[in-house]
Formats: C-alpha cells, sequence, structure tokens
C-alpha cells in the first residue's frame, strides 16, 4: 500500500519530463509491437508477391481497424473501470467488469469475424478493393478475420492486465505476438513460397502466440483478480460504465476507419492501384514515425489527470506544454527523415518497381509537410480526457478526421489528382494543430483562474515548470 501511495503522490511531485517519458515509453513499446503485424506482413508480401500484394494489405486494414476500435470500446472503458474498482477496494466490481468486458470481447470479435467471412467481397469494395487487388485482397481477409477473436483477446487481456498494475507484461505479450509474426512471415513467405496466404496464417499463428501468452497472467494466477463464472452474467450498469469511458477511442479508431478506406476508393479512382500501394507504405512507415507521440500522449493522460484533480494547476498545464514539446521534437526527427532519405525507407518494402518509388516519396514528402503541428492536436485531444473533459477530446479529433480531411478530398482530387489526397494529411494536421492550440489556450486561462488561490504551492516545483 505504501509503494502505491508512493507512486501516486510522485505524479505530484517528480520532474515532468520524467514522469512523462516514465509512463509513456511503455505505451509506444504496446504500440509499436501491435504495428509490426502490419508492417511485417507488408514488408515481406512487397517484396515477394510485389506492390499489388501491399495494395490487397491496404484494403483489408480498415476491416481490421474496425476491429480495433472495438477493442478500444470494450478494453478502455473496463481497464478504466478495473482500476477505479481496485482503487476503492471493490474487488468483486472489477471481476465483473473484467468478467462482463472478456464475454463481450469474445461475442463481439466472433461476430466481427463471421461478418469478415460471409461478406468479404463487398467489404473489400467498399474499402476501395479492386482490379488486381481484389483476388489477393481476398485471399489474405479470408484467413486473417479468423485471428481476430484472438488478437481481441490479447487485446482485452492487456488492459486488464494494464489495469492491475503490471504494464510491461502486458507489453511483453504483445511483443512476443509481433516477433512471432516476423518469423513465421519469414518461414511461410520466403521459405515455403507460400505468398500473401502465408502472410495471414503467420498473422493469425501470432495472434494466438499472444492471446496464450496474456491469458497465462491469469491461468498462472499472477494476477490479483480472478474470472469467476458468476461475473460473466451481463451487466447492463457495468456495460453502460465501460461504453461511456470507451466511447472516446472508439469514435476517434472508427472515424479513421473511414478515412482509411476513403483513401482507398479515391486513390483507386485518381491514381490507380499503385496508388493503394504507395499510400500503404505510407501508412507502414507512418506507424513507426507517428505511434510513439500517441504513446507519448497515452503516457501523460494519468499525469495531466492527477494534477488536475489536486488542484495543481501550474503543474497540469506544465505537463501539457512538456508533452507536446516532446512530441514536436519527435515529428521534426521524422520530418528530416522523410525529406532527406525517403528512398531507402520505401525500398524496404519494395526495392524493384520505380514507378511505385517515385509515387511513393512524392505522396510522402507531402504527407509530412504539416507534421510538426501534429503534436498538438493529438496531446489536445488527450488531455481533454485525462481532465474530464471527453466531449471536447471527441471533437478535436473527429473535427481533424471530417473537418479537416474531408473538406479537403472533396475539392482538392478533381483539381490535383492524387496530390489532393495526400495534401488532405497536412491540412488536418495544420487544422488540428490551430484548433487544438485555440482549446488549450482557453483551458490553460481556466485552470488559472480556478487554482489562482494555490499559486503559492507550485514554488517548490517552479525549476521544474519553468524548465518547459
Amino acid at each position: 500500500m505504501g509503494n502505491k501511495m508512493a507512486r501516486y503522490s510522485s505524479l505530484g511531485e517528480d520532474r515532468i519530463s520524467k514522469l512523462v517519458l516514465r509512463f509513456s515509453l511503455p505505451a509506444i513499446g504496446g504500440m509499436l509491437a501491435n504495428a509490426l503485424y502490419n508492417i511485417v506482413d507488408r514488408i515481406f508480401v512487397g517484396r515477394t508477391v510485389g506492390p499489388s500484394g501491399i495494395g490487397a494489405i491496404s484494403v483489408v486494414f480498415p476491416f481490421i481497424l474496425l476491429a480495433i476500435s472495438y477493442g478500444l470500446l470494450i478494453g478502455v472503458g473496463a481497464g478504466s473501470l478495473i482500476s477505479i474498482s481496485l482503487g476503492e477496494k471493490r474487488r468483486a466490481r472489477a471481476e465483473k467488469a473484467m468478467g462482463n468486458a472478456l464475454v463481450f470481447f469474445l461475442g463481439g470479435s466472433i461476430a466481427l469475424s463471421l461478418a469478415g467471412a460471409s461478406f468479404s467481397g463487398p467489404i473489400l469494395e467498399i474499402s476501395g478493393g479492386g482490379g488486381t487487388l481484389f483476388p489477393l485482397a481476398k485471399e489474405y481477409m479470408d484467413i486473417v478475420v479468423w485471428g481476430i477473436p484472438f488478437s481481441t483477446a490479447a487485446f482485452g487481456f492487456n488492459f486488464f492486465i494494464r489495469a492491475e498494475g503490471s504494464p510491461r507484461y502486458a507489453m511483453y505479450s504483445l511483443l512476443v505476438g509481433a516477433f512471432a509474426n516476423i518469423l513465421l512471415d519469414a518461414l511461410l513467405i520466403l521459405v515455403l513460397d507460400m505468398g500473401i496466404r502465408g502472410a495471414a496464417i503467420a498473422t493469425v499463428l501470432s495472434q494466438v502466440l499472444s492471446a496464450a501468452w496474456a491469458a497465462a497472467f491469469y491461468i498462472r494466477k499472477r494476477s490479483t483478480l480472478r474470472f469467476r463464472l458468476k461475473h460473466m452474467v451481463p451487466d447492463s450498469k457495468i456495460l453502460g460504465r465501460i461504453i461511456a469511458v470507451g466511447l472516446s477511442p472508439f469514435l476517434t479508431e472508427l472515424s479513421f476507419t473511414f478515412v482509411m478506406a476513403l483513401f482507398n476508393r479515391l486513390l483507386r479512382q485518381y491514381g490507380g492501384d499503385l496508388a493503394i500501394s504507395a499510400m500503404g507504405i505510407f501508412f507502414s512507415l507512418d506507424s513507426l514515425l507517428f505511434l510513439p507521440v500517441l504513446g507519448i500522449a497515452e503516457g501523460v493522460q494519468p499525469i495531466i489527470g492527477y494534477n488536475y484533480g489536486a488542484g495543481n494547476g501550474e503543474r497540469t498545464i506544465a505537463s501539457v506544454k512538456a508533452a507536446i514539446w516532446m512530441g514536436s521534437f519527435f515529428f521534426a526527427g521524422s520530418f528530416l527523415l522523410i525529406v532527406t532519405v525517403p528512398e531507402p525507407l520505401i525500398r524496404i518494402f519494395n526495392a524493384d518497381d520505380p514507378q511505385l518509388l517515385s509515387m511513393a516519396v512524392r505522396g510522402i514528402r507531402i504527407a509530412y509537410s504539416g507534421v510538426l503541428f501534429a503534436s498538438v492536436s493529438v496531446i489536445a485531444s488527450h488531455a481533454f480526457q485525462a481532465i474530464g473533459k471527453a466531449r471536447l477530446g471527441i471533437f478535436l479529433t473527429l473535427s481533424r478526421h471530417f473537418l479537416f480531411i474531408l473538406l479537403p478530398l472533396y475539392f482538392l482530387p478533381p483539381l490535383l489528382g492524387t496530390d489532393g489526397i495526400w495534401l488532405s494529411i497536412p491540412l488536418s494536421d495544420l487544422g488540428g494543430g490551430i484548433i487544438g492550440a485555440w482549446f488549450l489556450k482557453r483551458e490553460f486561462r481556466l485552470i488559472r483562474e480556478r487554482d489562482q488561490f494555490g499559486r503559492d504551492s507550485f514554488e517548490v516545483d517552479a525549476g521544474a515548470v519553468n524548465s518547459v
């Protein structure tokens, strides 16, 4: 108990930059491990099957994102309720939240698998699949959909495990699956020459392994909580609380699913299948060059929330600013990398098609031209969720996806072709950054007005605040 209290109190006392790094690194590791599934598949398939293989996986990706959206809806809400319940010493409610969440994880994911297998053709057409991409995409999707229950189970277990205070074990379960996917891709694609079918089988098997590793946390009784049949009976109040908290990340991911499908459809219309492959390479690289900032945003949330709740206004503001500066620094490095040496990065996925290389280089440079502004919009959205203003956080994310992407996609492609599609990405970064900065500036003023009576207490940490 003493260690737990010390850990909580450190949120209001330790140096902010140190706290942000300590809380962000496990989240970054988990996100990158999860992203490796799709990236590795695209690398192996792109170098063996060719650009059409990359495009085929890109066409399936929106449906995979839909499954991830569902996982976030249940997982984020359940993790929050479990943590709160444990803090309140309500073990039975924590186990009930965990049991209900597991039932809905499995039920929903099985339904998604059945829907994906039954309607793979129409789903792929909606996502931009057609021409040479369709048969490859269908071959990949018809297999990979059966891994959704396992990937969702692993996803769920990881939220439960983190809520109990074991983020490293949760991260390791994702790393086990990611590295297994690399080895299985090498075996099935390079050695057994199974092509895109091998990539799909490798993904499913590695997801099974990841789920088994996560489940072992409970089978080996390393957990504080237990799964009990009586707690798996659906409870409308528990489910309502889970959905209320998980709705924000669910809508965020769902909106991105829609945007991805629209990108594919427009790229096929204005640039053909090769343009979809180029965008697929971009989003693979973007997973490595963008996700770490999302990890920073997730990591800083408990720091912001704790200090906001404790009335430490200046530390709350300093935490937000520190995260923005860290994110901007990372994005600056990503921008320099993309501008100076994009060709070697793209050749990782395919080194034989000069037209794909040229198209991807041009597109990626356009897409990353506004990335420095993205740090503000990403951190702002998570900061508002952390202080209990989830609706504003959702608004910032949805406005970035819909207002600043959909409007440009309506006007620009008819004028600029595929360049107009790529240009919508930096416009969303710029627009999201401006509106995020405006809302943050207003919120900072409100925080300072609310906590003005406690300014003297902030002088203890003035060095940390002034250094940000």
